[in-house]
């Protein structure tokens, strides 16, 4: 695993924590900073909490709660997506895992 890879779910952790405690406004301008870094050097990462979730979608393994329906979204996120750019060419270089519920 790339160590970009491994220093981006470090900090969606880190991030995610600091915001269930409500404590993120005080960090908020260094994460965006060293996610920008990250992103400099071709990768960046996705949060898909809230998101519509289909069987179809690729970037994210998904653990249901509660009933499968047809409106299912994503309740909680414990991997981001992560992509890599190469040469102008996006790819997943991380799938998402998510936790999915029913709307």
């Amino acid at each position: 695993m790339s160590t970009f890879i491994q220093i981006l779910n470090q900090l969606f952790e880190m991030q995610t924590k600091m915001q269930q405690n409500q404590q993120d406004d005080k960090l908020e301008r260094n994460f965006n900073r060293l996610f920008k870094l990250c992103e400099e050097q071709g990768f960046t990462m996705h949060n898909p909490l809230g998101e519509k979730y289909a069987e179809s979608r690729t970037d994210c393994d998904a653990n249901i709660v509660g009933k499968l329906s047809n409106t299912m979204v994503v309740s909680q996120v414990i991997k981001p997506i992560i992509y890599q750019n190469n040469n102008g060419e996006k790819r997943i270089a991380q799938k998402g895992i998510v936790m999915i519920e029913s709307k």
